[in-house]
């Protein structure tokens, strides 16, 4: 790690030292070992400033009386800590506990992610003791505490020395399931809104609270309130033609009889979101099964929850809803779940609702909020889809899965995910002469993406012969694919190419018995005797970003 500094409030940066580093990884200059993500902080307390930084499985501890010189002086995680996911992005602060400056407590935040056993992504913290070089932490290993549960929050990072000495962070408000792919057009990506830190003493121990900053309130342009209204099942909305995009909701409801409680945001005719509260699970969930686009990778749709005890069988909700986020808070503060969400641009109503019995509305108020956008003061709707377009092929009826986006908005048949989509064709065949023209990308060049020709294949093709055209790895590779599994190791032929995005190429498979003929702007390319499979599914496949096919035609032997 280097050190950088500045003469001029940030706007330049001079490097101190060359190229020599302040810090060295501990595994030596050449070491493989996760070294990252530092974090430095002032340690009043101990006179000292403080350095954590990632250390895969574990966090280590660095300090310094200087900014220059740093000694590891500890390490936590390893062992029965680790979780699934790397350990990435950590803070490290203190914070009084309740408002007490006599009873600090220090917070150890990370984010973990990538992997499914995290649904891609999590943010979690610890709180505990620091005495200048070890932290000890309140929690026993094995104990993930959330701070937050959606799934699209991760890598916050909090500011110091604002007034009144609040710690505020924000996250990124996106998934390492689908950070490529969502379907925003020309951006990607953006940042939660800013949420001040707070510790609070619970039955469960020290928690962490966080609520949005008080300065967000200055956005709000106009109410609609009501108030002391009770609602059942069959009670009508008492937020018809309430209408909106950015707003803010606060409510207070008393649970009653109800089971569940909840609001449908962003709603139209086919489409919400759903942010509510279900009494026996005592859970806050934000529910995203219905909220439009979603077809762009499979992990996206579905139920996501937090944690929460009512008071006194009263629900305390605020939610922020933007043009593609819903960020819900309970418990003043005590239960987070943020979700990206990408509604259709007419999606503008909302309901509020109870199952099981009737609950009683004590409060509730919808914040009309204005832009933050300075070039802008309205929200602009999306760009139409092209309207023409035609796939000239004899392949049939073709079903998309696991899920992704196949349209014929262009020339052909073109699929857009962010792993691996299929559109198999209903057809079967043994021996086949199959022909297409492919092009890799898209209209913009940035765009990514691979794809395969499956062929004899599972009804999910999962089980296939696969040829897979790669631009990145600037390979084609034919592979007997079995239970999903891509084996590059056990490729039955591989062969290099310099494959380029935007270009249009003509490809050939001729399988006959156990012989695999393929073939390139008319050239062989493989020739190869395979009895892996010997009947089955055509298929088409995108992966890692959108591919294009046109006059697909399989001729059966």
């Amino acid at each position: 790690m280097r050190i950088a500094y500045s003469k001029d409030n940030g706007r330049s940066w001079q490097l101190h030292g060359g190229s020599t580093p302040a810090v060295q990884n501990p595994g030596g200059p050449d070491a493989g070992w996760t070294f990252r993500d530092p974090k430095v902080i002032r340690d009043e307390a101990h006179d000292q400033w403080l350095m954590v930084v990632s250390g895969g499985d574990h966090i280590r501890f660095f300090t310094s009386t200087d900014l220059l010189t740093w000694t590891q002086v500890s390490s936590f995680g390893y062992g029965d800590w680790a979780t699934p996911g790397v350990w990435e992005c950590p803070d490290f602060f203190p914070l009084p506990v309740d408002g007490d400056k006599n009873k600090v407590k220090w917070v150890l935040t990370l984010s973990t992610g990538a992997v499914r056993a995290t649904n891609g992504s999590a943010a979690q913290y610890f709180t505990g003791d620091w005495n200048g070089t070890g932290f000890t932490p309140d929690q026993k290993a094995g104990t993930v505490l959330r701070a937050d549960s959606g799934r699209d929050y991760y890598a916050a990072m909090s500011f110091y020395g604002l007034p009144d000495d609040r710690r505020v962070w924000l996250g990124w408000m996106s998934n390492w399931d689908y950070p490529f792919s969502a379907p925003t057009g020309g951006w990607n990506g953006q940042l939660s809104t800013p949420r001040e830190l707070t510790l609070t003493n619970t039955a469960d121990g020290v928690r962490l609270v966080q609520r949005p900053v008080r300065e967000l309130t200055a956005l709000r342009s106009s109410a609609t309130t009501r108030k002391n209204l009770s609602v059942g099942p069959d009670s009508a909305n008492p937020l018809t033609r309430v209408t909106g995009i950015a707003y803010e909701i606060e409510a207070e409801i008393t649970l009653g009889t109800a089971t569940e409680i909840g609001f449908r945001l962003r709603t139209d005719d086919d489409q919400h979101t759903t942010v509510g509260y279900h009494a026996e699970a005592q859970e806050l969930f934000v529910d995203r099964s219905a909220l439009g686009l979603s077809d762009f990778t499979q992990y996206f749709t579905g139920r996501t929850v937090a944690p929460m005890k009512t008071t006194d069988g009263r629900v305390t909700l605020r939610v922020y809803v933007d043009s593609s986020s819903v960020e819900a808070f309970g418990g003043d503060g005590q239960a987070a779940v943020t979700s990206l969400i990408f509604p259709g641009p007419d999606a503008d109503g909302m309901a509020f609702y109870a199952k099981g019995g009737t609950a009683h509305i004590e409060s509730l108020k919808v914040h009309r909020l204005d832009s933050t956008f300075r070039l802008v003061d309205r929200v602009k709707p999306l760009v139409a889809a092209p309207t023409g377009g035609e796939f000239r092929s004899d392949l049939g009826n073709l079903t998309i899965t696991p899920a992704g986006r196949w349209s014929t908005d262009s020339a052909g048949r073109a699929g857009s995910f962010d792993k691996d989509s299929n559109a198999i064709s209903s057809l079967t065949a043994t021996d086949l002469d199959l022909t297409t023209l492919v092009r890799l990308g898209g209209p913009d060049p940035d765009t990514g993406g691979a794809l395969s020709l499956l062929w004899r294949a599972s009804s999910d093709g999962t089980d296939a012969y696969c040829l897979n055209i790669d631009p990145d790895l600037r390979v084609i590779r034919l592979v007997a694919k079995a239970n999903g599994f891509f084996d590059d190791g056990a490729a039955l032929a591989r062969v290099p190419a310099l494959l380029r995005r935007g270009t249009t190429y003509p490809v050939r498979i001729l399988t006959e018995g156990d012989r695999i003929q393929v073939f390139l702007n008319g050239e062989r390319i493989i020739d190869v005797t395979d009895t892996t499979y010997t009947s089955g599914h055509i298929g088409l496949n995108v992966f890692g970003g959108r591919a294009a096919y046109q006059d697909t035609y399989v001729k059966q032997l």
